[in-house]
């Protein structure tokens, strides 16, 4: 086993046992009451309740055009949602085939701004990042390779739902459903995480007006605390085809109990982002072996549906070898289902190396916190894996 990989398994105790979800639960039927009452409980004890859908939404193209050499159609659309009297109106990024029916679309919110993954003039740079440089995270977006393989990608700022701050609530969805005076930081019921994922249901909202897109293949994708993010809105958002959850550590895909010495805990992650969480959840801060569940709870909502979870090998922060162990333990759900989730025999693998099973994957890449090329390629491989079973 290289270095790198044994310190990240190094004093752990192989895969100690963490609170299994299937209590009282012996087939897929049983399954579905037992994950309505786990859905209410991390809604009550973790992350909040998702706003409802809001009562009038529309959708304009700003503009259209060609890109990559006419790989692809670019195509920047106005959002606007309102409730009563009051609106939020913010701007979508969206990329498509320019050939090919019934499409996979991949929808992600990102860190920089729209314009901040793309180089391209055209797109909508609010003033709010004048100080930025178009394209500055650009290496995280390989919208070219995913037009390449035919998947169409759509992407929104994550700061246009929450901003992500402790006064955060002000400017974020939630003012379409509260007053003012009930979004202090004080009100932490109505959490960061739980508008995001209202976000990303308004991506999908989107990518069905669109009849290039195969409804039944929408994956939803996010990276760190938008990885955490993926997970609970595609428990609680069915429509989504299939979750990737990158580099989302604590209080994602990351097993809690006998993490690594170095990686994000309960205290850290609660003490710096209490926008993240509602209150109740901070008493497992320094008790996570307490805890009456693990996020092996949250990941298994997605099943029947697939699952990848991503990990980078110098990210101990994220702890990869619990987010290995958790991609292995949430096949007792899946199995529920006929399939088997990752290979009962498989290994945490080497830097650059993927699992892939029939609806659970796990990957492990070289390098640090991030989205790369690579992981783009092993979300396409697993994708096809999928296509080639269900023939």
């Amino acid at each position: 086993m290289a270095e790198e990989q044994m310190d990240l398994v190094a004093g752990r105790s192989g895969m100690p046992k963490v609170p299994s979800v299937l209590e009282g639960v012996k087939t897929a039927a049983d399954w579905q009451a037992r994950r309505r009452r786990i859905l209410g409980y991390l809604e009550e004890e973790m992350y909040g309740r998702i706003p409802p859908r809001p009562e009038r939404m529309s959708f304009s193209v700003d503009w259209e055009k060609p890109v990559f050499d006419g790989l692809g159609i670019c195509r920047q659309v106005n959002m606007r949602f309102g409730v009563k009297d009051r609106e939020l109106e913010l701007k979508a990024l969206w990329y498509l085939p320019a050939k090919g029916d019934r499409v996979p679309c991949v929808c992600a919110l990102n860190f920089c701004g729209n314009a901040g993954t793309s180089f391209d003039p055209d797109i909508y740079q609010p003033a709010s990042e004048a100080d930025k440089e178009r394209g500055w995270q650009v290496r995280r977006w390989s919208y070219q390779y995913l037009l390449e393989q035919g998947i169409s990608c759509l992407t929104a700022a994550r700061n246009d739902f929450f901003p992500d701050s402790e006064a955060g609530r002000y400017g974020s969805v939630f003012r379409l459903f509260h007053k003012e005076a009930e979004l202090t930081p004080e009100h932490r019921e109505y959490t960061a995480i739980s508008a995001w994922a209202w976000g990303y249901s308004r991506l999908l909202d989107l990518a069905l007006t669109d009849p290039r897109i195969d409804e039944r293949r929408v994956w939803v994708h996010g990276h760190s605390r938008l990885g955490k993010t993926a997970l609970w809105v595609g428990a609680h958002d069915l429509r989504f085809a299939g979750v990737v959850s990158n580099d989302s550590g604590c209080c994602g895909a990351s097993i809690e109990r006998d993490h690594h010495a170095n990686a994000e805990n309960l205290e850290r992650i609660t003490r710096t982002f209490h926008r993240w969480f509602v209150a109740k959840f901070d008493q497992w801060v320094n008790r996570a072996d307490e805890m009456p569940f693990d996020m092996n709870w949250l990941v298994s909502l997605t099943a029947p549906r697939p699952v990848l979870i991503a990990s980078a090998s110098e990210d101990v922060w994220a702890d990869p070898f619990n987010e290995f162990r958790c991609a292995k333990q949430v096949g007792e759900v899946y199995r529920l289902f006929g399939a088997h989730g990752l290979p009962d025999d498989a290994q945490f693998p080497a830097p650059n190396e993927a699992v892939i099973g029939d609806r659970v994957a796990y990957e492990l890449r070289e390098g640090k916190h991030d989205v790369t090329p690579r992981d783009w390629e092993v979300l396409v491989e697993f994708m096809k894996s999928l296509e080639k079973q269900a023939k």
